[in-house]
């Protein structure tokens, strides 16, 4: 008689989702036996990193190799995007003072201004489908506190006060979730890298300051489990999350933290695995030697296919340490060091890893540094240079490369830049200008991942938000 089969980590999962599905659903509601809504799209991009293990990867886009056209635009008077998010056809965009809510092809939509703290010092937003909702849930996070509002691309209103209790559906701290808006002092800021996640009905949260990492329930904010990072801290040491990932194919939450022992100036990078079904240590890696970290990146993290990929600093200042690790066990496959003087950012397709960093030239200049590595041993594919930098950004991240089709899409001060995906060729670049205050003109540069969606590419940028074509 043939040995019963496990069921995978995988499936399990979606048996509790199920089971924690039908128990709401059976409060009211939409009643029982409804899917999750709005169903996801092919040409969704609704979390930072497009994806759990934020890859940036789009296989099936089909972006011209001769240059991009406007096929929209929306001007502002102070930027300071936040990476958009796109579901059903609809793009969410934060920047300083609002939040565009626009038809993906037309750039049709309101602008939603707000007062008070609403979108203001907040990470990335995040959207996610409900069994209790028709219309979805926008995540959006104020550091420990993140908020779950009502979606619905045709209710906003011309302006949101506050914390925008009146669409605010529920709030959660990583320690439990309540109807009532937190009280926030200062604003909190966050890195991208800790912006929420959400998986199959799942928010996975990172909670920088009181350093928990949680899962919730899209539909209520509900605790699926909770996780301390100070229990994997020897004593006398502190704690700072640089951000998380969730590679899928393993069912496992990355997380990436840096230990810094009392009196010390020196700290040590530590990735940490956490179930993502029961909340419980999976492994920790730390083999890394304590460096001082002068330039904690604050990107550089991503996770597919049972691999993650992590980009640390060394004790040179012109290199930098590219690892490949083994998600289900946490063991390091492979490293790779990268003569670098700055991290961008990376991105992942189903055979090789992109880097972007800067490197100086002979002339003390810097530039865009661009690399592809095969991930099945860490091979260099290719290795090219753009003459352009990061545009200058009001927080430390700066945005990170897109995979879409056969093309590797890089923001920089200049604008928008493609390179073809298999040899690094340089295929185009999108700029447009901005007058000064001086009476000149300038580039607007890329403040925001491109998000390929369908036929567009979505870009914020100096004073503009862009729908490419």
């Amino acid at each position: 008689m043939p040995a019963p089969v496990a069921p995978s980590r995988r499936s399990i999962l979606a048996s509790v989702s199920a089971v924690l599905g039908a128990t709401a659903l059976g409060a009211g509601c939409l009643g029982a036996g409804n899917d999750a809504t709005p169903a996801r799209r092919e040409d969704d991009w609704r979390l930072y990193g497009r994806d759990p293990g934020r890859t940036r990867f789009v296989p099936d886009a089909d972006l011209p190799r001769d240059g991009v056209s406007v096929a929209w635009e929306r001007s502002v008077g102070a930027s300071n995007w936040r990476p958009p998010v796109v579901a059903s056809g609809t793009v969410y965009c934060q920047y300083s003072n609002g939040l565009f809510v626009v038809d993906r092809a037309t750039g049709e939509g309101p602008r939603v201004r707000t007062s008070g703290g609403f979108g203001r010092g907040t990470g990335p937003m995040a959207f996610g489908s409900t069994r209790l909702y028709e219309d979805g849930v926008l995540v959006v996070p104020y550091g420990d506190s993140i908020g779950g509002y009502a979606a619905d691309p045709d209710g906003w209103p011309t302006s949101v006060s506050g914390l925008g209790e009146s669409r605010a559906r529920w709030w959660l701290d990583g320690d439990g979730v309540g109807m009532s808006p937190p009280r926030l002092g200062r604003s909190p800021g966050g890195g991208w890298l800790a912006s929420p996640l959400i998986v199959d009905g799942t928010v996975v949260s990172l909670h920088p300051t009181a350093n928990v990492v949680a899962a919730g329930e899209t539909d209520d904010g509900g605790s699926r489990w909770r996780f301390d990072l100070e229990e994997i801290a020897p004593d006398d040491h502190y704690v700072t999350p640089a951000g998380h990932v969730v590679d899928t194919a393993s069912d496992t939450v990355v997380v990436k933290l840096f230990l810094r022992a009392d009196g010390m100036v020196t700290s040590e990078t530590v990735l940490v695995g956490i179930d993502l079904v029961e909340g419980t240590l999976a492994w920790t890696n730390d083999e890394l030697s304590p460096i001082q970290q002068s330039r904690q990146s604050q990107d550089s993290l991503v996770a597919s296919g049972g691999d993650g990929y992590t980009l640390d600093e060394t004790d040179q200042y012109d290199e930098l340490r590219l690892r490949e690790l083994e998600t289900e066990h946490g063991e390091t496959n492979w490293e790779r060091i990268l003569e670098r003087t700055d991290h961008v950012g990376l991105a992942a397709d189903d055979t090789t890893v992109y880097h972007v960093g800067v490197q100086a030239v002979d002339d003390e200049s810097d530039r865009f540094a661009i690399v592809a590595i095969d991930r099945d041993g860490g091979d260099l594919r290719w290795d090219v240079r753009i003459d352009d930098l990061p545009a200058p950004m009001a927080g430390p991240t700066t945005p990170p490369p897109t995979v879409a089709g056969d093309q590797v899409l890089v923001p920089g001060d200049d604008g928008l830049h493609a390179l073809d995906r298999s040899t690094g060729d340089h295929l185009w670049t999108f700029t447009e200008m901005v007058s000064t205050s001086g009476g000149s003109e300038m580039e607007r540069g890329g403040k925001t991942p491109a998000v390929v969606s369908g036929d567009r590419i979505v870009l914020g940028t100096t004073l503009v938000l862009y729908g490419l074509e």
